[in-house]
């Protein structure tokens, strides 16, 4: 189970970090974005997720036969699930991030700018 269990923290992870990184890195960020408070949870969160999959993943490896008893197939189903998303839909957010800001209109009323005019002498 711890397995599974990491698999699955893993790829909430990287789901997380993805839409994180998305949303900051727009043309223009997201709302929450700005705000200090919400972006260090999302870092916090971010940061706590890692080390705890990466825990399971030791654990598993130094008690197989725990993983092997406590195998579930409804928990390895829904880590398959997580772990698809995450390699479909993680690129894909991280390739909208890297997408440059529409171009905005263009304002006919402006004056024109004034140029400079050199001199010959």
């Amino acid at each position: 189970m711890d397995i599974i269990l990491g698999l699955s923290a893993a790829s909430v992870t990287v789901l997380m970090f993805c839409w994180a990184y998305s949303a900051h890195r727009r043309a223009e960020p997201a709302r929450w974005t700005r705000l200090p408070g919400l972006s260090m949870l999302t870092c916090v969160v971010l940061t706590m997720l890692g080390p705890l999959s990466l825990g399971l993943f030791v654990r598993a490896v130094l008690a197989p036969g725990r993983a092997v008893e406590s195998f579930s197939l409804e928990a390895a189903l829904v880590a398959l699930a997580l772990m698809a998303l995450a390699a479909l839909i993680g690129p894909v957010m991280l390739r909208s991030a890297r997408r440059p800001a529409a171009p905005r209109g263009q304002n006919l009323n402006r004056a024109p700018a004034a140029t400079k005019v050199r001199s010959a002498a």
